[in-house]
C-alpha cells in the first residue's frame, strides 16, 4: 500500500514563472499618460502596481525577445531546479512541468525559446503560458490570470500535488486561494529570493 500511495502521489504538476524567478531581466513596464513616459516599473514591481486615471501601460521592452535574449541573466540554482525537476517528471513518465508568466506575447518566439536552450532547457517539452494576454483579454491582474492558469490544468489534469516557484508574494497568495477549490491537491508555494535560494510560503 505505501508503495501505491508514492506511485500515485508521483503526478505533480510544477509551476515556474520566469521574471525574477529562473532569469533576472532588465525589461521595464512603462507607465504613460499620453505619449509622455511617467514611471518604469520592473516585472516585481508590475505584480502590484495600480494604474491611476489616465495612465496607461506600455509592454514594448516585455514584448522583446532580442532583448531578453541578451540581457536576461540565469538564476543558476532555479535553472538547476528547473532542469532537474524537469529530468524527474520525464523519467517517472508522470506529471507536468509548465512555466507561468506575466508576459504577453513575444515578438520573435523562436529566439525567446532559443534563450531557455542556450542553458540546457528542454524548453520544446515545456508549455509556456503568457497569462499577460489572458490578463489583458479579461481585464483581470497579472496574479488573477497566472492563478486561472494554473486552475485551468489542476481541473483537467487529475493532479496529486501542485507547486510553484515564484518572486511574488502575490502571486503565491493567489495559488494558495486555489486549495479550498482543490481540497484533495497537496499545494506548495516557493517563494523564490534574489539568489535562488527558496522559502516555502504558507
Amino acid at each position: 500500500m505505501k508503495r501505491f500511495r508514492q506511485f500515485i502521489s508521483e503526478n505533480s504538476l510544477h509551476v515556474f514563472d520566469i521574471d525574477d524567478t529562473l532569469f533576472h531581466t532588465t525589461a521595464q513596464v512603462h507607465v504613460k499618460r499620453g505619449a509622455k513616459t511617467v514611471a518604469k516599473l520592473s516585472s516585481s514591481e508590475y505584480n502590484h502596481h495600480k494604474l491611476e486615471p489616465g495612465h496607461h501601460y506600455d509592454y514594448s521592452e516585455f514584448h522583446s525577445a532580442h532583448k531578453f535574449d541578451t540581457e536576461s541573466k540565469p538564476v543558476h540554482r532555479m535553472m538547476d531546479k528547473l532542469r532537474g525537476v524537469h529530468a524527474s517528471v520525464k523519467a517517472k513518465g508522470k506529471g507536468k512541468v509548465i512555466l507561468n508568466t506575466a508576459r504577453q506575447d513575444f515578438d520573435d518566439k523562436d529566439r525567446f525559446l532559443g534563450t531557455f536552450r542556450k542553458h540546457g532547457v528542454e524548453i520544446d517539452d515545456i508549455h509556456v503560458h503568457r497569462a499577460g494576454n489572458l490578463a489583458r483579454d479579461r481585464g483581470i491582474s497579472v496574479g488573477a490570470a497566472k492563478t486561472e492558469v494554473i486552475r485551468q490544468h489542476l481541473n483537467k489534469g487529475g493532479y496529486t500535488h501542485v507547486s510553484l516557484y515564484d518572486d511574488s508574494i502575490e502571486n503565491l497568495n493567489h495559488f494558495k486561494e486555489l486549495s479550498k477549490e482543490h481540497p484533495g491537491v497537496k499545494f506548495k508555494a516557493y517563494h523564490v529570493q534574489p539568489d535562488g535560494s527558496i522559502k516555502h510560503h504558507k
